[in-house]
Parts: structure tokens; C-alpha cells; sequence
């Protein structure tokens, strides 16, 4: 359990580093969206570049509170015994673990699904966008190929 108490504490400092990052990025956004510094994207009109710069502060700031969240309960999990144990055994239960493992190799096939058939409905409007995400599709089948294979030789 010391070993485990210690693997919480880093993880502790890494979640308030990314916190602090992912303040200063959410305020900056803020600010950039309130006229006080001057960000926008190289492209689009003015409406483009405000919802740009919106969605990046909110993106940035909904992070955040989910790293807080997950900051707050390894603080509460290191104060007390009974709650590192539980922390403990809930972060390392094979039955949810292998839940996990089959919905993300679920989602992870329609994805590939959907996508190729986004591809063929967005090549229709758009040639860039149309490769964009058979681009995309590509890269999601090549990458899980290579892990496969990794892992079929770590295994």
C-alpha cells in the first residue's frame, strides 16, 4: 500500500501541474474573448474566431474541473487509510477493468464504422473534408494494428 501512497502523491503533483496549465489556458482564452488580448485563428471571419476561441476556453475549462475532481479525490484517498484502501481496490478491479477493456474495442469498431461511412457521405460535399476523415480512419485502423501487434508480442 506505501507503494501505491506514493504513486498517488505523483500523481497529485501531475494533476496540479495540469491544473494550473489548464487555468491559465481556460483564462487566457477568456480573455482573448473578452477583447483584452488579441488571439485569433488565421482563418474564418470574426464569428469563427470568437466560437474558436470559445470552444477552446470552455474545452479547456471542462478539463479542467474533471482533473480537479480527480485531484480532490486522490487528496481525500491520501488523508485517510480506509478511503486510499477503497481507492485502491476500485482502481484496480479486473471486473471493471475488463468492462472497460470491451466498451472502448466496441466503440472503437464503430467508430471505424461510422467513419468510413462519414467519409463516403462527407466526400459527396467536400473533397478535403471527405479524405480529412478517411485520413482520420486510417490512422485510428493503422495505430490499433500496430498496438495489436505490440502487445500480441508483450503478452
Amino acid at each position: 500500500m506505501k507503494a501505491y501512497r506514493e504513486k498517488l502523491k505523483i500523481q497529485c503533483v501531475v494533476f496540479s501541474i495540469v491544473c494550473v496549465i489548464l487555468a491559465v489556458f481556460s483564462a487566457f482564452g477568456f480573455l482573448a474573448e473578452a477583447g483584452i488580448v488579441s488571439v485569433a485563428p488565421a482563418v474564418g471571419n470574426s464569428h469563427y474566431q470568437s466560437m474558436w476561441r470559445g470552444f477552446c476556453s470552455g474545452t479547456s475549462f471542462g478539463i479542467l474541473v474533471l482533473v480537479v475532481i480527480g485531484l480532490v479525490k486522490s487528496l481525500l484517498a491520501l488523508r485517510s487509510e480506509e478511503k486510499l484502501k477503497k481507492y485502491y481496490v476500485k482502481e484496480h478491479d479486473e471486473r471493471m477493468a475488463q468492462v472497460v477493456t470491451c466498451a472502448q474495442a466496441t466503440a472503437l469498431r464503430v467508430f471505424l464504422l461510422l467513419g468510413l461511412a462519414a467519409a463516403i457521405v462527407g466526400g459527396y460535399f467536400s473533397i478535403p473534408v471527405g479524405l480529412t476523415i478517411l485520413g482520420c480512419v486510417l490512422f485510428v485502423s493503422l495505430t490499433t494494428a500496430i498496438f495489436k501487434l505490440y502487445y500480441s508480442k508483450k503478452f
